[in-house]
């Protein structure tokens, strides 16, 4: 017999999934950012998934409704940056839920309170926002979305979301590593206090945490050996700069660094694993 979670999983997905997933595809396709798109959305959402699972070894209060409450909160959580990228786009994306669902007419879910609040404070990083899941008391949407959209940030595909997001908010290259390093610090240190009893998915990310770390690292260490920043195209400050110049697009690859040739291979391997 199927487990209750993974019926209410298949439940909640069938009801929400591809209506979410389509309305979040058409806000980016008028605003491209391929770092917090419709595909980012998604693997947030498998994220929860697997955390949702790995809490119920330990935790029986996972119901339908909760379920079904991150599945909403997922798919909204960075529509915002659809049209601001700045720490406020929480904010707007809760507007977007409440305007989608008044606009279509749609019956508003059990937590329909909770969805719009965790989607709202789901980027405050510099503060833990949400209670460490234990046996004892009911997982919140905010701690899942939160520590999903967090190991989202991490590995190859966390290099790329950080540098196209921290880009786009104008934050210089010599500061770019060292305030990536920042605030990966501190979403590590509340993943890994909320996650304390998820050890399988812990051990696992901090393998990419540790990756991206050392890319930060080594981009510092590069900064400061040259003098034109902008101009290099090997390291990790050419992977940068490739970035800066071209995104996702793959038009120059056939002329950069192998180096920034290996990055990109990379990356499409694992956003094509889309974090399953």
């Amino acid at each position: 017999m199927k487990p209750a979670l993974e019926i209410w999983i298949d439940r909640a997905e069938e009801t929400w999934l591809d209506a979410l997933y389509d309305h979040a595809k058409a806000l980016f396709q008028k605003s491209p950012l391929p770092s917090h798109d419709h595909t980012h959305h998604m693997r947030v959402w498998n994220l929860s998934k697997s955390l949702l699972r790995e809490i119920a070894t330990f935790n029986s209060r996972i119901d339908q409704s909760l379920v079904e409450g991150v599945l909403i909160a997922t798919f909204f959580h960075d529509l915002g940056m659809a049209t601001s990228t700045r720490e406020d786009h929480g904010r707007l994306g809760s507007e977007c839920c409440m305007s989608w669902f008044r606009d279509r007419g749609r019956t508003k879910p059990e937590r329909f309170e909770e969805i719009t609040r965790a989607i709202e404070l789901h980027d405050r990083k510099d503060l833990q926002m949400y209670k460490s899941f234990s046996p004892d008391t009911a997982p919140e949407i905010l701690g899942i979305l939160s520590v999903a959209d967090d190991l989202e940030a991490l590995g190859i595909i966390g290099i790329f979301r950080y540098t196209e997001i921290y880009l786009e908010r104008n934050i210089p290259l010599e500061e770019l590593g060292t305030r990536i390093l920042a605030n990966v610090l501190t979403r590590f240190e509340h993943l890994s206090d909320g996650c304390r009893l998820c050890d399988r998915m812990l051990e696992k990310y901090r393998q990419q945490y540790d990756e991206l770390w050392l890319f930060f690292q080594e981009y510092n260490i590069q900064l400061k050996a040259v003098s034109q920043v902008d101009a290099v195209s090997s390291g990790p400050l050419g992977v940068i700069n490739y970035i800066r110049k071209h995104g996702l697009d793959k038009i120059a690859l056939d002329r950069a660094h192998s180096e920034v040739n290996d990055y990109f291979r990379k990356l499409k391997y694992e956003l094509d694993q889309a974090r399953l």
